[in-house]
Parts: C-alpha cells; sequence; structure tokens
C-alpha cells in the first residue's frame, strides 16, 4: 500500500473519530435535553438518529479520503476541508432541525381520547408542553365559521389550537393516561414534578 493511500486513511480516520466525538457530544445533549423521561416514545427517534449519524460518520471520511491528498498544495487541501466541514454542518443543521421537529409540543384531549403533538405537526405558538382539551365551537356560535373553514382546509381538531381550552395531568388523567402517537400508544405518568413516558404494553 502506498505511502499516499496511508496518509489518506489517516486523514480520513481521524476525521472520523472527531465527528464521532462531535456527534456523541450533540446526541447527548438531544437525548438528554429534549427526549428526557422517556420522550424518545412518542416518535421514532432511533431511526432517524440512526440515519443522520450514519450519513454524517460516512459522508465527511468518505470526502476526505477522496478530496485530501498529501500531494495536492496546502491550500488545496484547506479549500476541500473547508467544503467538508461545511458540507457536514449542513448535514447536520439538517437532522437537528428534523430531530428538534419531533419534541413534544402538547397532548390535547380529543372527544375520548389523548393525542401527543410533535413541533413538526404543531400549528401556532404550542411549543411548550402541556394538556388542552379540545373545546369544538356549537353551531350557530360566531367561532362555528372558523372551524368550518379549518374542516375544509383539512386540518384535523387536534391541531385547531384556536379551540384549545388548558387544562392537566392530575385533572384529566389523575394518576396515569394513555396518549396516541406516531408509535402507537404510549403511557404517561407525572413523577416529582415531571410527565414520564413509558411505552404501553398494548
Amino acid at each position: 500500500m502506498s505511502a499516499i493511500y496511508l496518509r489518506k486513511l489517516k486523514w480520513s480516520g481521524l476525521h472520523f473519530l472527531l465527528g464521532f466525538l462531535v456527534l456523541s457530544v450533540a446526541g447527548f445533549y438531544i437525548y438528554s435535553q429534549w427526549f428526557y423521561a422517556g420522550r424518545h416514545y412518542l416518535t421514532d427517534l432511533v431511526g432517524l438518529a440512526g440515519i443522520i449519524l450514519s450519513i454524517d460518520l460516512i459522508l465527511g471520511p468518505m470526502l476526505c479520503l477522496w478530496l485530501l491528498s498529501p500531494i495536492k498544495t496546502r491550500k488545496e487541501n484547506i479549500t476541500n476541508l473547508i467544503l467538508i466541514v461545511f458540507l457536514q454542518l449542513s448535514s447536520l443543521s439538517y437532522g437537528v432541525m428534523q430531530i428538534d421537529s419531533q419534541r413534544l409540543a402538547y397532548i390535547v384531549k380529543w372527544q375520548t381520547s389523548y393525542f401527543a403533538i410533535s413541533k413538526g405537526d404543531a400549528r401556532g405558538e404550542y411549543t411548550l408542553e402541556g394538556f388542552y382539551l379540545f373545546n369544538e365551537p356549537a353551531v350557530g356560535t360566531k367561532n362555528r365559521a372558523l372551524y368550518g373553514k379549518l374542516i375544509e382546509q383539512s386540518i384535523p381538531p387536534i391541531e385547531m389550537n384556536e379551540f384549545f381550552q388548558p387544562t392537566d395531568f392530575v385533572t384529566e388523567c389523575k394518576t396515569i393516561c394513555g396518549v396516541i402517537t406516531k408509535n402507537g400508544i404510549v403511557n404517561v405518568t407525572k413523577i416529582n414534578g415531571v410527565l414520564t413516558f413509558n411505552k404501553s404494553l398494548h
């Protein structure tokens, strides 16, 4: 194996290790701050994170192996390295935005069921966690026209924050509730004042 190829492999391996370190720190922060107390059960976080990690951990080292070379000038290598870092940061930023969109925005009761809505599916400013009731406006009231207009726009009641009424966990659940999520039914309890989620056995 040539010395040039060995040097390229060394740079690529170093890039992989640095990328793994950065992604590990970012992943730990995201998991502990955004998806604590079982919030990862509310969405396919593992699958989404796996795709992002795979892209970033493969993209950078492969580009490094392809674009960087000891036979190129220092200026060429620096330019190529800046390009690689830019592409990886762009990829990572997009991935973080996608993960952020899967964070819990609110839990709303519609009819007799509870729905966990992610930030990406929420409308308006309901990005802070909380329990809400969907209060459908009665026929003949002034808000009924708006309700009808939203229905025509194919907006489901669980996203019609115009008609949400704040409530709380104790009022709605007492000790435990089953909420409908993209990942199926998830149980929610409150432990030491923090909403905590566990995968339902049903």
